[in-house]
C-alpha cells in the first residue's frame, strides 16, 4: 500500500509541476506583453517631451532672433543721431572742428611711428 500512496502522491506531484511551469510559462509571457506595453508607453512619452522641449527651443530661438534685430535697429538709430549731431556741431563750429581733427590726425601719426 506504501507504493500506491507513493505513485499516487508522485502523480500528483507531477500534474502540479506541470500546472506550475503551465502557470510560470503563462506569467512569463504576461510578463513579456507588459514589458513591451511599457517600453511603447515610455518611448511615446519620451517623444512626446522631445517634440515639447524643440517646441521651446524653437521659440526661444526665435524671440533671441527678434531681440537682435530690436538691438540693431537701435544701435543704427543711435549711431545715425550721433552723425546727425556731430554734422551740426561742425556746421556751427567748422574752425574748432578742424582743429579739433588735426589734433587727433597728429596723436594718430606720432602713435603709429612707435
Amino acid at each position: 500500500m506504501a507504493t500506491t500512496s507513493t505513485a499516487q502522491a508522485e502523480a500528483k506531484s507531477s500534474r502540479n509541476g506541470a500546472a506550475n511551469s503551465n502557470d510560470i510559462e503563462a506569467q512569463i509571457a504576461q510578463l513579456r506583453e507588459d514589458i513591451a506595453s511599457l517600453a511603447k508607453t515610455v518611448a511615446a512619452v519620451g517623444n512626446a517631451k522631445a517634440e515639447e522641449v524643440k517646441g521651446k527651443a524653437r521659440r526661444a530661438a526665435n524671440e533671441a532672433a527678434d531681440a537682435s534685430i530690436s538691438v540693431v535697429e537701435a544701435a543704427r538709430e543711435q549711431a545715425v543721431s550721433f552723425e546727425r549731431d556731430l554734422e551740426k556741431q561742425i556746421r556751427t563750429n567748422p574752425i574748432q572742428s578742424v582743429a579739433i581733427a588735426a589734433g587727433i590726425g597728429f596723436v594718430f601719426a606720432l602713435l603709429t611711428r612707435r
